[in-house]
């Protein structure tokens, strides 16, 4: 049914049969998200042979679709790529052409393949002894993978949005732009990005939690234009209610800049944020799932 194999380099043809499939699947997950692989940076990484970067190519054998009719050439039904992190630690992202799912690519090839990354050689002889990969949006097909091959789950992000309109508009904190430097003082320089902005919530004269907001819009069916928190965090002694006013601040931010709606990416185990953004009217949007083969989980 199917085949693979290692590449360092496309034909032209290859690159061009390549090209169409990841262009038609990213428009296709385009509306649950789902991950992308850009053939830009698979050129780049085989036009400039860079050992971090791996992919694995593969066909699906000709085969019949109807009785009585002849067989449909081989194809190119997908792509896997691992970005080595370290030398043994590797990310990998999978695409499988939209008009070839559902129909157990990705299950033989993992039967095929194998799960197992204890060998000298790491996983298929890759060198990674740790891999993991990131299911963006829901993705029913990982999740029964996950579930054939005993893969462990090991983190789930949740995607959470809400309007940047409020019913207590008027009692919302006020949040001020903040310099970078300031976040050295108060320790958290190393868990928080200059660019986009920062800004702070500011309670009795103490800064008592920080967002970085990216005002860069991201369209939402429901919730129209959008911004993202990029970064969020609090005080360890700020409460749920000043965890909700310094998220409350940020969709104020928002409003102000025009948007309609608050995005942000929040790890599920982070109770206190989880809390404070329940509190703070978001919404489940999707779930994003790790899942990791060997390593310490």
């Amino acid at each position: 049914m199917i085949k693979y194999e290692w590449r360092s380099a496309l034909s032209g043809e290859e690159l061009t049969e390549l090209a169409d499939l990841l262009a038609r699947a990213a428009a296709y997950d385009a509306e649950p998200e789902y991950n992308t692989i850009d053939v830009d940076q698979v050129n780049q990484a085989m036009a400039q042979p860079d050992p971090s970067v791996r992919h694995l190519l593969i066909w699906m054998l000709p085969r019949a679709t109807a009785m009585g009719e002849p067989d449909e050439p081989q194809r190119i039904a997908g792509l896997l790529r691992l970005v080595f992190t370290s030398d043994h630690d590797a990310e990998a992202t999978a695409v499988i052409d939209p008009q070839l799912r559902s129909i157990g690519i990705m299950t033989l090839l993992l039967e095929r393949i194998g799960v197992d990354t204890t060998a000298l050689g790491g996983w298929n002889g890759t060198g990674a002894h740790t891999l993991t990969a990131w299911a963006r949006g829901n993705h029913p097909a990982a999740d029964r993978l996950s579930n054939r091959f005993l893969i462990p789950r090991t983190r789930r992000i949740w995607k959470l949005i809400r309007s940047t309109d409020s019913a207590q508009a008027a009692a919302t904190p006020v949040l001020e732009p903040i310099a970078e430097s300031v976040l050295g003082d108060l320790g958290w320089a190393s868990t928080m990005t200059a660019n986009p902005p920062v800004h702070a919530l500011r309670e009795a004269g103490t800064i008592v939690g920080v967002v970085t907001l990216d005002l860069r819009p991201i369209g939402s069916e429901e919730f129209g234009r959008c911004a993202t928190i990029d970064r969020i965090v609090a005080s360890p002694h700020a409460d749920a209610g000043a965890r909700r006013r310094l998220v409350d601040g940020a969709a104020a931010v928002a409003r102000d800049a025009g948007l309609s709606g608050l995005i942000v990416y929040v790890d599920s185990d982070d109770t206190a944020i989880v809390n404070a953004c329940r509190l703070a009217g978001f919404q489940h949007d999707r779930t994003d799932v790790r899942y990791q083969l060997g390593g310490h989980r």
